[in-house]
């Protein structure tokens, strides 16, 4: 049963893995600016949308099948990639989105200083950088993080051989 998916990273129950999102966030902000008015008054003027934001959380841990400390680390190795969220079986934007941020806290730690358990929160966004770079007005680039990503994707083999090694640390 799969409760979510990116870029072949699923959450969910597979086999004897229970990887679930613990929440899910999706935001989007305007970008607005102050105008005085002709009667002295201020206009608030809706510029654009913010790029849309996804924050999700699950705990891992090797009570539930995952190494914690190798599922940070394959996640890592995600950073600045880009592909579809689906969250059950549906698209939850038309973008795609980019994997912004990883954390791994609230460990759990044993006397050889082994991650035995943690949550893990992930920030993506639909986010590219404009800048203006001399010439004739602003031209639309992407953030390095975006070039990155362009052909780069975890495979479901990838993401199975580090899922294995919880198996085999046990």
């Amino acid at each position: 049963m799969k409760q979510a998916e990116w870029n072949n990273i699923t959450w969910g129950v597979k086999g004897n893995q229970m990887v679930h999102l613990k929440s899910f966030k999706i935001s989007q902000g305007i970008k607005t600016e102050e105008q005085e008015n002709e009667k002295g008054g201020n206009k608030t003027v809706v510029k654009s949308l913010e790029p849309e934001v996804i924050n999700v959380s699950y705990t891992t841990g090797f009570a539930i099948g995952i190494d914690p400390r190798g599922e940070f680390e394959m996640l890592k190795k995600c950073a600045g990639m880009q592909d579809s969220f689906i969250l059950g079986g549906r698209k939850v934007s038309k973008q795609n989105f980019m994997l912004d941020e990883i954390s791994l806290s609230n460990t759990v730690l044993d006397n050889n200083g082994q991650i035995l358990a943690g949550d893990v929160s992930l920030t993506f966004s639909t986010e590219t950088k404009t800048s203006s770079k001399g010439g004739k007005g602003n031209k639309k680039t992407t953030s390095k993080k975006a070039k990155k990503s362009g052909s780069l994707k975890l495979t479901a083999e990838d993401y199975a051989r580090a899922r294995a090694l919880a198996k085999d640390k046990k």
